[in-house]
């Protein structure tokens, strides 16, 4: 089980992602908290479709907002006899 939480990318210089100190339990609710209040936040951001997932961009395409399953790994390992 994994949450899904706000991650900005910008490719300006390598600049490393961003998390918004927000998470969710399903996509829908992020992708509705994204493109209404994260929006209105950040200048020049519009909202992108791409396979029924909602992300926002900026015009010169060098800043993506998304929502992302963020879940711990789960580690299988084998026990020895």
């Amino acid at each position: 089980m994994g949450y899904f939480v706000i991650i900005i990318y910008t490719t300006f210089l390598g600049s490393p992602p961003e998390l918004l100190p927000i998470a969710f339990k399903n996509s829908n609710d992020c992708q509705r908290y994204l493109t209404t209040k994260v929006k209105s936040e950040f200048k020049y951001m519009e909202v992108d479709t791409d396979d029924n997932i909602k992300f926002l961009s900026n015009i010169t395409n060098d800043k993506f907002i998304v929502c992302n399953k963020l879940e711990y790994p789960i580690i299988k390992t084998e026990l020895s006899k």
